[in-house]
């Protein structure tokens, strides 16, 4: 069984194995990101104009009053955005797929659809693992700020919060294998076949489970906080020169979007993976004894 820094330390040399499949992921947050900016410059320019036209009567009026261009301009935008993160979302799914499988080189780009499809499927298990996490805590969060319901319902409000944050990072944990579930089987059911997902939680045992992931959050921390200080640096010098906040952003984005948002992604689908991958030997070992 491999050790927690092995799985790890594999996880992060990975992306190196072909630099050129990490800067073409790189390439699509690239995009995504600059079609974001675009959004947010649009929605700026929206709020600008009913600041201006203030007060305004109805929802209805405002919305008439906003350019019909800037509308049109901001729902291709999202829709732009979500495609290309449904299609990083799929390459993702095959980073998790080589590394269950046990291969060493990164996968390919060539099949779109399948791309797209698997993205969707990424994206459902994660709308609906999120739901009741979410429910959970604006539930909490509007009981414990709304000072007219009195002191004993803020305090159930508080109770149900910090409930809330605790089931979001048990599911969080349950994703990891959920996800990796559906890739392996590849059906999406695989992603909520509960019982299956906690035992091979259980098989791997959730204090090595936890350390692995704890111990590649805390080395990608490091990695992206080192290199964003040099990328920000880098941008704030330039924009100083130029003379420009725009400038700024531009420059940090892009080294960010280029290189680091793509090698954590492939890291963490990487480790993902492995963490599978040797649950489910540990899974295989206990069946061989069983059947001895």
């Amino acid at each position: 069984m491999a050790s927690i820094t092995d799985v790890v330390k594999e996880g992060l040399k990975y992306p190196f194995n072909d630099e050129k499949k990490v800067l073409t992921l790189g390439i699509i947050f690239l995009v995504s990101s600059l079609v974001s900016l675009a959004m947010e410059y649009l929605v700026f320019d929206n709020m600008r104009v009913l600041a201006n036209i203030a007060p305004v009567d109805t929802f209805q009026a405002a919305l008439s009053a906003l350019p019909p261009s800037n509308m049109a301009l901001i729902a291709l935008s999202w829709i732009v955005t979500f495609i290309l993160m449904l299609f990083a979302s799929g390459y993702i799914y095959d980073v998790i797929k080589y590394a269950i499988e046990g291969k060493s080189e990164l996968p390919e780009f060539s099949d779109i659809k399948r791309l797209l499809l698997n993205g969707v499927r990424s994206f459902i298990v994660g709308l609906a693992y999120s739901i009741l996490p979410m429910i959970l805590f604006f539930l909490g969060l509007m009981l414990t700020v709304n000072e007219s319901v009195g002191a004993s319902v803020n305090a159930i409000g508080g109770i149900i919060l910090l409930v809330a944050i605790i089931f979001a990072i048990f599911v969080s944990l349950v994703q990891v294998m959920a996800l990796c579930n559906m890739v392996d089987k590849d059906e999406l059911a695989a992603a909520f076949r509960f019982k299956e997902i906690l035992g091979l939680i259980k098989n791997l045992g959730w204090g090595r489970f936890i350390g692995i992931l704890l111990f590649t959050v805390i080395a990608i921390m490091i990695i992206s906080v080192f290199f964003g200080f040099i990328f920000g640096a880098i941008a704030g010098i330039i924009s100083i020169i130029v003379g420009s906040a725009l400038v700024m952003a531009l420059v940090n984005m892009i080294p960010n979007s280029l290189l680091i948002n793509p090698y954590v992604s492939i890291v963490i689908s990487r480790v993902y993976g492995s963490i599978y991958k040797e649950a489910s030997k540990t899974e295989a070992s206990k069946t061989e004894l069983e059947t001895i």
